[in-house]
């Protein structure tokens, strides 16, 4: 039996970062994130099923953004953009780590951490002169409160 038991606010708050596959920021805080706290993770995703329902719900929130945005979006950020920004994705987790308490800790409890994830999705279709616009608005805010 895993001694570090996760309890369900504390295994919602690491969905976003489990399904984006974001854990190495985790990681480098704690090198014991694999071995107990990863775990315990994967354990309560399988023993709980609202926690895993809520984590096949977002899943499929997530690959439908995705396929609706590869269909309309055909642009792709430069790749020294996108090293930047994640570059100062792990720097801001490692602070905000940091301002929690639990940088170097094996994370088995995480007092205090919530998560809020909003996803807003709408679509506009026009026809004029028959001659079809289709226009996709998406935003996706995910908030972390240590």
């Amino acid at each position: 039996m895993n001694q570090n038991k996760v309890n369900c606010d504390q295994a919602l708050a690491f969905i976003t970062l489990i399904l984006d596959d974001e854990t190495s920021a985790v990681i480098d805080i704690s090198q014991d994130f694999n071995s107990e706290f990863g775990e315990s993770l994967t354990i309560h995703f399988q023993e709980c099923s609202p926690c895993e329902s809520e984590m096949a719900h977002e899943r499929e929130v997530l690959n439908t953004l995705k396929k609706y945005m590869t269909n309309e979006c055909c642009e792709q950020a430069p790749e020294e953009l996108q090293q930047r920004l994640h570059e100062q994705t792990e720097l801001l987790a490692a602070q905000m780590a940091a301002q929690a308490g639990f940088a170097g800790l094996n994370l088995g409890g995480l007092p205090g951490v919530s998560t809020q994830v909003t996803t807003t999705y709408s679509r506009t279709e026009i026809t004029i002169d028959g001659e079809t616009h289709v226009e996709i608005e998406t935003s996706h805010e995910i908030r972390h409160d240590f």
